[in-house]
């Protein structure tokens, strides 16, 4: 059920289940009933309760979670271009670290241009938003588009002055209640992760509270929730808050050493590892074949990389799919090279475990090669994979495969509270 127009004014929890009240909005409309119509307040009785109310989140206040501030609160103009169909453009995403007015170019999908703009200290915020004022930020930036666009191409369709933090909710539960996405954690945009911080949330929750209310796992699998996914974000934050510092300089002469050293950064890329492009997390402690968190230059605790994957079966005509598509809502035990079937023991039932043998004689071989390169740089066998993708543990080259598979799968049977 969809219902436009409320707001959350309270919530309570019990032992079992989370009331929440909500409040008609004054401008809102409601959908229901004709008695819903007519009503300004309601009471809604839940088993658990999801917080995704952006970064000004009454369900985080109700729940009295306090921030933990990563120090960074900068004003920028965020404005959005949609230009005309027919004009053709560069899409290189663009950090322009001019030491007058650092400036963001990201084209979106289709003819979408986000741009981003620092503001000064001797900016009247409230003018910055005018069409003239934005377009007059933009005209300088246009050639990096297209040498043919000018300043009126386009239409304007969003400019708005947001203030860039890095704040981190201190649990991202109570109880029975969760928050994500930005209810959870806001980090400034410049390594383009704050929507995919939020996507990552929702994926991590959803399967176990899947777990607990359909399919037998226990109430404390939800606990491993915030103890995964905080440390993660809170890495991110601070890798962005990095980045932000190395565009952000204002200082000509800081800006001049800044734009040699990555200059040079270019010969000697070592010199600029520490901005860490490109580089993934691993996921805090939690439901992992390993004690406490997952190492960082391990599989365990990252995700399995998606590689595309030729389809095999005799006599059909080979096909094309992504791992992703080979991956169902149970956990997946993937066999590199081997039936990973062979090493499950007789008469063992795991009805929350799918089995993938990927290899010449398998059901699929890889067509470009992350996924085997990926598994013979970690010399893996057998890998066990969550349903959120995330790889719960591994079975090594040169180990007694069955003997440790059975150990892992016990293991994991236990932390999902599946054994008597």
């Amino acid at each position: 059920s969809v219902h436009l127009g409320w707001s959350v004014s309270a919530l309570s929890q019990t032992a079992d289940s989370v009331r929440v009240q909500l409040i008609r909005a004054e401008s809102g409309s409601a959908s229901g009933s004709a008695g819903e119509e007519a009503a300004t307040t309601q009471t809604v009785d839940t088993r658990y309760l999801l917080g995704c109310d952006g970064a000004s989140s009454r369900v985080r206040a109700a729940l009295g979670i306090a921030h933990e501030d990563l120090q960074c609160d900068e004003p920028w103009l965020v404005c959005d271009l949609m230009l005309d169909g027919q004009e053709e453009f560069d899409r290189s995403g663009l950090q322009i670290c001019d030491p007058a007015r650092p400036t963001t170019l990201i084209p979106c999908e289709g003819n979408h241009i986000r741009w981003e703009f620092m503001l000064n200290a001797d900016d009247e915020f409230s003018s910055m938003e005018t069409e003239s004022v934005v377009r007059g930020l933009m005209a300088p930036h246009l050639w990096r588009l297209s040498p043919y666009l000018t300043r009126s191409d386009g239409t304007l369709i969003r400019a708005k002055v947001y203030h860039f933090h890095a704040l981190l909710a201190e649990t991202f539960q109570r109880n029975r209640v969760f928050l994500l996405g930005d209810a959870a954690h806001q980090m400034p945009p410049f390594l383009g992760q704050g929507m995919c911080a939020g996507i990552r949330d929702a994926y991590n929750l959803s399967w176990k509270l899947i777990g607990v209310l359909r399919d037998g796992y226990a109430a404390t699998v939800l606990a491993t929730y915030t103890s995964e996914r905080r440390p993660h974000v809170k890495k991110l934050i601070h890798t962005a808050v990095a980045h932000g510092g190395v565009i952000q300089a204002r200082n000509p002469l800081k800006a001049l050493l800044r734009d040699c050293y990555l200059m040079l950064g270019r010969a000697l890329p070592w010199l600029v590892r520490f901005l860490k492009f490109g580089e993934g997390q691993p996921l805090g402690p939690g439901l992992f074949a390993v004690k406490g968190a997952p190492a960082q230059a391990g599989a365990v605790g990252s995700p399995i990389p998606q590689g595309s994957m030729t389809l095999l079966g005799e006599g059909s005509v080979p096909e094309s799919v992504w791992l992703d598509d080979l991956l169902g809502s149970k956990y997946t035990l993937i066999g590199f090279g081997l039936e990973p079937r062979t090493y499950l023991s007789e008469g063992s039932q795991y009805p929350w475990l799918d089995t993938l043998h990927v290899g010449p004689t398998g059901r699929a071989v890889e067509a470009t090669g992350e996924l085997t390169n990926w598994a013979t740089e970690h010399q893996i066998r057998l890998a066990l994979v969550r349903p959120d993708r995330q790889v719960y543990g591994v079975c090594l080259e040169g180990a007694e495969l069955e003997a440790e598979l059975q150990n892992m799968l016990s293991a994991l049977a236990q932390q999902l509270g599946l054994t008597d």
